[in-house]
């Protein structure tokens, strides 16, 4: 019996042997794959915060750049207010001009040779003043305008009025006061 007994002992402590290399070997490949899974969860997780640094610049400059914009079109609405402040002061001004610089801007602007067919509509303020140094020129009485003068000729105006001459050359009028004032 001690055959049998040797023989049982030796298949048992070859199964043992086996048994316990089979585990190991197990045991192997689970700690490969859950290195590799290891592996493959830290690479997304280094991709997805790459991402998500890159997202968190890209946020931060379109906020930046939308602020920037803000501020900028806070500044040019600022800057147009004060522009439209300065033409209705000068707009003011030439409708509240002296007699004298209206009757030279007068002199300057219109022809007496050419105005005795034409009439000729000024400032109410200046009509005697008109009619004194226009002798030769239709003043109407009755119509008047509150800066500079109109010539009517056959029911056509030629409007030379302060508001009118401005509000052509506020483009022009805009850029040279912001040259001014802002430069």
């Amino acid at each position: 019996m001690s055959n049998i007994d040797n023989l049982t002992s030796k298949i048992l402590s070859d199964a043992k042997v086996a048994g316990e290399q089979i585990v190991s070997e197990a045991q192997e490949k689970a700690d490969e794959k859950y290195e590799k899974s290891m592996k493959q969860v830290s690479q997304k997780k280094e991709k997805i915060l790459e991402s998500a640094k890159k997202e968190q610049v890209l946020l931060t400059d379109r906020i930046k750049s939308s602020a920037n914009l803000k501020i900028r079109n806070e500044k040019l609405k600022a800057k147009q207010i004060v522009i439209d402040k300065v033409i209705e002061k000068l707009k003011e001004k030439l409708a509240n001009m002296k007699k004298e610089d209206y009757m030279a801007y007068l002199n300057k602007n219109i022809d007496k040779n050419s105005i005795s067919s034409k009439e000729l509509i000024v400032k109410k303020e200046f009509l005697q003043d008109v009619k004194k140094e226009f002798k030769n020129a239709k003043i109407k009485e009755n119509e008047f305008v509150s800066s500079g003068f109109i010539i009517e000729e056959n029911g056509v105006q030629k409007n030379y009025t302060f508001e009118v001459k401005i509000d052509f050359m506020r483009d022009e009028l805009e850029v040279e006061i912001s040259k001014l004032l802002f430069s």
